[in-house]
């Protein structure tokens, strides 16, 4: 016995059929999520960097008590150390907060500079809490220091080595 099994395809239209509802709907969907997708890029990119300030450890370091060893336990290592000592070391606790948009440059929202200074004695004489507004720009120089001999061109680097080959295997 051997049964045969034909198939036939009968196209009517090849293109599918939606109604003006259905395109509408589609549409509409399709505008909401690229919206979506559109104003979820405007948000802003938050970076929170360095030591964040804990204002109760902060106010448990009393100046003329506490040592170099107890504001390590209190607040970690600091960010910088200064280089330059007159009467005892100050320590920097630095935090920043800045946020931008796609691809502008970032911007400065807050920053805190907590300075901790103390005697000769590595006991804390004074804490000073620097915020934004304190600090100043600098501007970076955009010199640059000429080197000796020179310039080469384009082609002079492209070509410059042609025939300078040892081809005869002296090194």
């Amino acid at each position: 016995m051997s049964h045969e099994l034909s198939i036939k395809l009968v196209f009517v239209n090849s293109k599918p059929h939606y109604d003006k509802g259905t395109m509408i709907k589609l549409r509409t969907g399709l505008y909401i999520a690229l919206t979506g997708i559109t104003l979820s890029a405007c948000s802003p990119i938050e970076t929170d960097q360095g030591y964040r300030v804990d204002p109760e450890q902060l106010a448990q370091i009393e100046t003329g008590i506490t040592n170099k060893d107890g504001v390590t336990q209190l607040m970690g290592s600091p960010s910088s150390i200064a280089t330059f000592q007159t009467e005892g070391d100050a320590w920097y606790y630095i935090s920043s907060k800045t946020e931008h948009l796609a691809f502008l440059p970032k911007e400065v929202v807050s920053r805190d500079v907590i300075i901790v200074k103390f005697d000769i004695n590595d006991v804390v004489a004074e804490i000073e809490d620097h915020g934004k507004d304190q600090g100043t720009e600098v501007e970076m120089v955009e010199r640059t220091t000429p080197t000796g001999g020179r310039k080469l061109g384009f082609f002079e680097q492209i070509f410059g080595n042609l025939g300078r080959f040892n081809t005869d295997g002296d090194q």
